[in-house]
């Protein structure tokens, strides 16, 4: 994970001009990929080879502080892309004809953030009422819990975060400034502490303000 300096929670960035480098970056990316096709003489490549393609070129743009403002965004689709879960060609195209007022759904952006933090952990994600939570999962490991009745109730219908979602985390000292430095990372999310001892954090993710 990059260092987070302290101010940058603070600086707001404009979807303009995020949507603006997004269309870009997906413009020069399809053209790369094009010209690709022609040196090789080759009208057509599978998606994995296309994918394979777009990943290799997308990958310096995530040091390159021109798409410092989509960065995530970067990382996100080469991420769904080597493991074959999106058509990068497809994902490219929407971000051609991007609109700032079309941004990411909240549950997107919540479901990648738990998959960074499994990551990140070495855990797989629980999802548990809190009355029923077992507190001794995975004793030797660390335990990282959703405590809701319902997850789908959390959302809207057009996935956006309507209330609060509670987790639940138990681990060293080290794991728990990991999982906590995952949340504050995102752009989309941030946390309020709602209980905290020696071995347990639980925290409310809600939107960033």
């Amino acid at each position: 994970m990059p260092n987070i300096d302290s101010s940058s929670k603070h600086i707001s960035t404009s979807n303009s001009e995020s949507t603006r480098l997004l269309t870009e970056l997906s413009l020069h990316a399809l053209l790369h990929l094009e010209f690709k096709k022609l040196t090789d003489s080759k009208s057509h490549y599978s998606t994995e080879k296309c994918n394979e393609l777009l990943v290799k070129w997308l990958k310096p743009k995530l040091k390159s502080n021109k798409y410092k403002l989509i960065r995530k965004q970067i990382k996100a689709m080469s991420l769904q892309a080597k493991k074959s879960q999106v058509d990068l060609q497809e994902v490219l195209l929407i971000g051609v004809h991007a609109k700032p007022e079309e941004k990411q759904p909240h549950l997107d952006s919540y479901l990648l953030l738990i998959r960074e933090i499994e990551k990140t952990l070495g855990t797989t994600a629980l999802l548990s009422r809190p009355e029923e939570v077992d507190l001794s999962y995975d004793e030797s490991g660390c335990l990282l819990c959703v405590l809701s009745n319902d997850l789908n109730g959390h959302f809207g219908s057009k996935n956006q975060l309507l209330q609060g979602i509670s987790i639940l985390f138990r681990g060293t000292v080290r794991q728990k400034h990991q999982f906590l430095k995952a949340i504050y990372a995102s752009d989309i999310f941030s946390y309020q502490i709602q209980y905290e001892d020696d071995n347990f954090v639980r925290i409310l993710l809600e939107l960033d303000k």
